[in-house]
């Protein structure tokens, strides 16, 4: 399984890429990686493509490709429900994640 996270946007309007993939985990992290995707339940979430936009929001594009599904997600800071916050947070916290500018 390996996740993407897109986020653009914000007062920089800067574009980067965040990828974390599972076989780059140790087993016991690759383990709480997949508990992490199944909270956030990307697939079940509603398009929050109505919410309210600031200029200056953070844009994000949540992908989880290798599983038996295929999820993307849209949302900004302010729509990100908090389990997909949670989520984010946890690839950002691995230092096994990859991350480039765009």
């Amino acid at each position: 399984m390996k996740l993407t996270i897109i986020r653009g946007g914000g007062i920089a309007g800067i574009v980067a890429r965040t990828e974390l993939d599972a076989q780059a985990l140790p087993e016991p992290a690759a383990k709480v990686f997949a508990g992490e995707v199944a909270r956030a339940d990307l697939g079940s979430l509603p398009d929050p493509s109505d919410a309210r936009r600031w200029p200056d929001s953070q844009l994000y594009e949540i992908s989880v490709e290798g599983t038996e599904s295929y999820f993307k997600f849209r949302c900004t800071d302010d729509s990100m429900p908090e389990n997909v916050r949670l989520l984010v947070a946890w690839v950002d916290s691995r230092p096994e994640k990859v991350e480039s500018i765009e």
